[in-house]
């Protein structure tokens, strides 16, 4: 019998009466003396995802404390803000190597993402052990535990683990006081400061103890991130090319280096603030995949449907006004073609799908 399974058997003969956060805690208490675990966040972790494994890394360490834990993501840190928090709160994370099993990793933990192979962890077809998460993603499957919650962010599951489990965050201890930063930002950030729809009370409570425990000038500065001078270039060629239909703005923003992907969600929540716009669908080629933002503000809008209907399931997923997506172009691929080819399939590609995104959103 391996490690994992071993696991597997310790926790399942007692999950029937045991809370999530004591499941977490028999199956980490029952690794042996150095064993790892590995935690993967998403391909391009936001800030709930770095946050959720910064704290359940801590947690691990203080379950059980002869461990060694890894984080792992599968693409690029781009955005500006959350290379800030990174660099900030000094978390270190590791790139995925998609030939590579973690088989020598005891526990396989997925934080703030459910499934590995499609929508926003692409770059591995690791199976986990355990999955913490808030998005609407319920894959099947023998896990030791699965806790998806419909709360506004995966931080608040984790810091809720920790408190439960009886591990105070001390104000005075400046491991803990990394760990509260990174989790309350984790927070702030997906529950948009506890105003979005998926806020609930556990998102509230969470918030209110970390804040006191937090860095404020770590905090101050990864709010106040510096905006890199291409965001601006990316938003006059989103103005340009942008097309509007009632309270629908759809834009493409052409070809763009895998680094500078998050221009894309940036450019959606500038767009939203825009009068008289509800929705914003950005888009634009990354290497060989069609990479699309979207932001909604109209509660009568399944974006998680729109994404799933334009973009395909297994590379597409929305939750409360926010949705993303990254289709591989196949055939279509323009990476190694000439500049003619490459605005060829650019513009074919940009006609369609703005006129199959207007189209079924109008039919919602």
């Amino acid at each position: 019998m391996n490690k994992t399974s071993t696991v597997k058997s310790f926790v399942g003969e007692r999950s029937r009466t045991l809370e999530p956060h004591e499941i977490f805690v028999s199956a980490v208490t029952s690794l042996k003396r150095s064993e790892k675990v590995a935690i993967f966040t998403q391909d391009n972790p936001d800030p709930d995802a770095i946050g959720s494994a910064v704290g359940l890394s801590y947690l691990v360490r203080k379950i059980n404390p002869s461990i060694n834990t890894c984080i792992f993501h599968g693409a690029e840190i781009s955005h500006p803000q959350n290379r800030t928090l990174v660099n900030l709160l000094n978390v270190v994370m590791k790139k995925v190597d998609p030939k590579h099993s973690y088989s020598e990793y005891a526990l396989k933990i997925f934080v703030d993402v459910a499934s590995s192979g499609k929508k926003n962890l692409q770059s591995t077809s690791v199976f986990p052990d355990i999955i913490i998460d808030h998005h609407e993603d319920d894959p099947e499957g023998d896990y030791i535990l699965k806790d998806i919650r419909q709360v506004g962010a995966t931080a608040t599951i984790v810091a809720d683990y920790i408190l439960k489990a009886g591990y105070e965050l001390k104000e005075e201890v400046e491991e803990d006081i990394q760990v509260a930063t990174a989790l309350f930002f984790g927070i702030e950030n997906d529950t948009w400061n506890l105003v979005s729809e998926n806020t609930r009370q556990l998102d509230i409570d969470c918030f209110l103890y970390l804040l006191k425990r937090v860095d404020i000038n770590i905090l101050t500065n990864i709010r106040n991130y510096p905006i890199p001078r291409y965001f601006f270039e990316l938003e006059e060629l989103a103005n340009k090319n942008k097309q509007i239909e009632g309270s629908v703005l759809v834009t493409g923003l052409e070809f763009l280096k895998p680094e500078r992907r998050d221009g894309l969600p940036y450019i959606g929540d500038k767009f939203l603030r825009m009068e008289g716009i509800e929705t914003v669908v950005v888009f634009g080629i990354i290497e060989d995949f069609l990479v699309a933002s979207l932001r909604t503000t109209n509660k009568s809008i399944s974006l998680n449907s729109i994404c799933h209907s334009i973009f395909g399931e297994n590379y597409s997923g929305a939750k409360s006004g926010a949705g993303g997506a990254r289709v591989p172009l196949g055939l279509m691929a323009p990476k190694n073609s000439g500049d003619n080819v490459r605005m060829l399939v650019w513009n074919a590609l940009s006609t369609k799908l703005t006129a199959e995104i207007f189209d079924r959103i109008s039919g919602q």
